[in-house]
């Protein structure tokens, strides 16, 4: 059907034995004993994983799990442990909804598998009185082990799709490239992102398995359905590990669409829709019988594996037109668009719901200010807040542009032979590459698949090298170069893999998630604070849908939260699903004592807990540090009215320099009051300034604020007076931080409990971490 694309036609059934002899013969080229693996590949492959496994295992070692507590990577983590702990004592049986997770509780929008996997791990070698600690150290392991597999995924993919050496090396550059792959499959990252790739690698190699041609007769075996029901399987799983998984599916229909543009003939195109219907139909059954409905975004994993099936089905049935339909791309894309336009149209009116949750799933990939707070949803390019052309060589190194010259080189490789395998990989790496500009979380999945079109690369400059290898060891090449073998060898070596050996290794040493302070202030909670529930050992308990009510809960801001559920046994105002982040925002930046503390009565918050993150402080060459304009964005209130950035010079000729200006606002803020001022009032003298304040344009029209005849005044009383009498713009403002430049009262309504400091710091010095009680009327 793709050759009436390109202006050939699709042959009758009388003539399918020549159209099978005349579009198959490329790929009996390509398919010629490549993807044979020998016994020295497992050695060499064997060699990789060991390779992988001590990135992932030697650096991180001792500060995940050199001491007697486990310190994870991440936060999510102390979540899944917490889930994996309830389960184990409950065995099989899982947490759906978690009293200890919000004030009035929360559905678990957690997909299963990795705390399954956990579960299941500990209770077989230990039993379901596993003690925390052995359940916290296996489930440590889990992503790292996952990692490794995931590296033989890679590997199986790129010798199922080209040959045994673009495997390997596919494997090798996947166990070594730096990035969010290595980064997410290091000992004590407990998050479902290493599940994620190696289910998703495993699905495509599987895919790929149920395309690729029976050496002897050179198209694939029908009656075999072990390698497409293999992928099925693996989709329905991954579908189990990431309850955003639709983002994989829409891939493969994706590819599936354009598979009758471009296959080489009708057989190959009606082989891989069989293998993707089987796929779609297999992992649906898995989904409709193993997912718990109310999970969020269920529904759009059904239609997802839906659209695929019909897809699918549709691409099955083009294929087997003949000639004599007059199929062409623009009958083929009618015929598509026609379906398109129906079932949107049918989901808008039967589905508005999941019409709304695409659109809001879609709608993230744009920069979004409360977004901008989680690092792994920043665009690519913005990652450190502004344009950074050099992000990505910072993250994945020459990956990164290896692995996109590659893939941009194979999709013309691929146009020019109807490989659909290859077409797969190009359509999933392309994807990736997209995705990972608009949220750089998606760098796990990029770096693998670069590695697998760099696989690719690699082979091809080695055979024009003239490398010899076992399929080929007395190769002839015409030379065009001298040295030409040795430079081939020098580009892989020097380019897709040098670079990235040292950043890789220097990557993998990371500090645990929990500083020591916030562990004592967890340890403090659980250990003197009471227990939110009257039932003895609540914490482990088998919960229904309706569950009692915590007798207290603890604001806090939302980075904190799991750290409370797990560490602490406490119930959190806010967790890291940003659950409740809007309240603990709305008390943080409240400016008047008793809407504040009617925020916490609304929650039933009995402590706060604040840290030396929340406000602002100067990080040196005019930049600030903290939370507090996260604070801002999640309570809805514009920055400027606690702070500005402004520009000032002294002459005309001298450069800009930015200068941070503060209101009375930010100094009468919850956060600030409790975590610089301890709770105290202060009279805060010879540190308010009055200066006047314009707007201005720059050379290139954009609007800047600039700051001049600033002046400093012993009270902040004198310097509103002198504000006011000089005209609209002039403004009594702050310029530090953390020094407060307003006299500010003391909190009457909450009294401090406890402080905790890092080991090195003075008891006089301003502590890490602040806790305080709700005094009751």
């Amino acid at each position: 059907m793709a050759a009436c694309v390109r202006g050939r036609h699709l042959a009758s059934n009388a003539s399918l034995a020549v159209e099978r002899s005349r579009s198959l013969s490329k790929r009996r080229i390509d398919t010629n004993g490549q993807a044979t693996v020998k016994k020295r590949d497992l050695v060499f492959l064997a060699v990789i994983l060991c390779v992988a496994a001590a990135l992932r295992l030697w650096a991180p070692w001792d500060d995940v799990l050199g001491s007697a507590r486990v310190n994870f990577l991440e936060t999510d983590a102390w979540y899944h442990v917490r889930i994996a702990e309830n389960q184990v004592r409950n065995f099989p049986h899982r947490v759906t909804v978690d009293p200890y997770a919000a004030p009035n509780g929360q559905y678990v929008a957690v997909a299963p598998l990795l705390d399954v996997i956990v579960s299941t791990v500990v209770v077989a070698t230990q039993g379901t009185a596993a003690s925390t600690q052995y359940i916290e150290r296996v489930a440590a392991l889990v992503p790292a082990v996952i990692g490794v597999l995931a590296v033989a995924a890679v590997w199986a993919l790129g010798t199922l799709a080209f040959d045994r050496r673009a495997g390997l090396i596919a494997g090798l550059l996947a166990a070594v490239l730096p990035g969010h792959f290595l980064d997410r499959t290091l000992v004590g990252f407990v998050d479902h992102h290493a599940l994620e790739v190696l289910l998703s690698f495993a699905t495509l190699a599987s895919m790929i398995w149920a395309m690729r041609p029976d050496p002897r007769s050179l198209i694939p075996d029908p009656r075999s359905l072990i390698p497409a029901l293999a992928a099925g399987v693996c989709l329905g799983l991954y579908l189990l590990a990431w309850s955003s998984g639709a983002y994989f599916v829409a891939i493969l229909a994706g590819w599936i669409v354009l598979v009758p543009l471009v296959g080489a003939s009708r057989i190959l195109i009606a082989s891989a829709a069989r293998a993707s219907g089987i796929t779609a139909f297999t992992a649906l059954v898995i989904v409709v019988g193993l997912q718990d409905p109310a999970l969020f975004r269920y529904n759009t994993q059904l239609a997802s594996l839906g659209a695929l099936l019909v897809v699918s089905a549709l691409v099955w049935w083009l294929a087997g037109r003949s000639k004599s339909s007059g199929l062409s791309a623009s009958f083929v894309a009618l015929i598509f668009l026609l379906v398109a336009s129906v079932t949107a149209l049918a989901a808008s009116v039967l589905a508005p719901e999941l019409v709304r949750q695409i659109t809001i799933d879609v709608a993230r990939f744009r920069p979004d200010p409360t977004r901008m707070a989680v690092l792994e949803a920043r665009p690519l390019f913005l990652y450190t807040g502004n344009w950074e052309w050099m992000q990505p060589w910072t993250f994945f190194r020459s990956g990164f542009y290896v692995g996109l010259l590659a893939v941009l080189l194979l999709a013309v490789s691929t146009w020019k032979s109807g490989r659909l395998d290859h077409l797969l990989i190009v359509i999933f790496t392309l994807t990736n590459y997209l995705a990972t500009v608009g949220q750089n979380r998606f760098g796990y999945y990029l770096v693998p698949a670069s590695a697998v079109v760099a696989g690719w690369l690699c082979v091809r400059v080695l055979d024009w090298g003239g490398v010899p290898h076992a399929g080929n060891p007395r190769t002839t090449v015409k030379r065009w170069l001298p040295l030409q073998r040795e430079v081939a060898v020098a580009l892989v070596a020097g380019i897709a893999v040098a670079p990235n050996l040292v950043p890789a290794a220097l990557t993998t040493t990371r500090a645990g998630g929990m500083p020591e302070y916030w562990a004592a202030t967890m340890e403090w909670f659980r250990t003197t604070t009471p227990e939110p529930f009257d039932a003895p050992g609540y914490y482990y308990a088998r919960y229904g849908s309706a569950n009692p009510l915590a007798k207290y809960t603890v604001m806090n801001w939302w980075d904190q939260g799991y750290w409370l559920i797990q560490a602490a046994h406490r119930v959190p105002v806010s967790n890291p699903t940003q659950g409740g982040a809007p309240a603990a925002a709305a008390f943080l930046t409240a400016t008047d004592e008793q809407a504040a503390l009617a925020i916490l009565k609304a929650d039933r918050a009995r402590y706060v807990v604040v840290d030396w993150e929340l406000p602002f402080r100067d990080a040196g060459n005019g930049a600030l540090a903290g939370r507090f304009q996260n604070l801002a964005d999640w309570a809805g209130i514009p920055t400027s009215r606690f702070y500005s950035l402004c520009y000032t010079r002294e002459r005309d000729t001298d450069p800009w320099t930015p200068s941070w200006i503060y209101t009375e606002a930010y100094y009468q803020t919850m956060a600030y009051r409790l975590m610089v001022l301890g709770g105290t009032g202060t009279a805060a003298a010879n540190n308010t300034w009055v200066l006047r304040k314009q707007q201005r344009l720059d050379t290139t029209g954009r609007e800047f604020c600039e700051v001049s005849n600033a002046q400093s005044y012993s009270s902040a009383d004198e310097a509103k007076r002198v504000a006011a009498s000089r005209g609209p713009e002039f403004v009594a403002v702050g310029r530090t931080p953390w020094q407060p430049a307003f006299p500010v009262a003391s909190v009457t309504g909450l009294r401090l409990v406890q402080e905790f400091r890092e080991a090195q710091q003075k008891p006089n010095e301003t502590p890490m971490v602040r806790v305080f009680e709700v005094i009751e009327p």
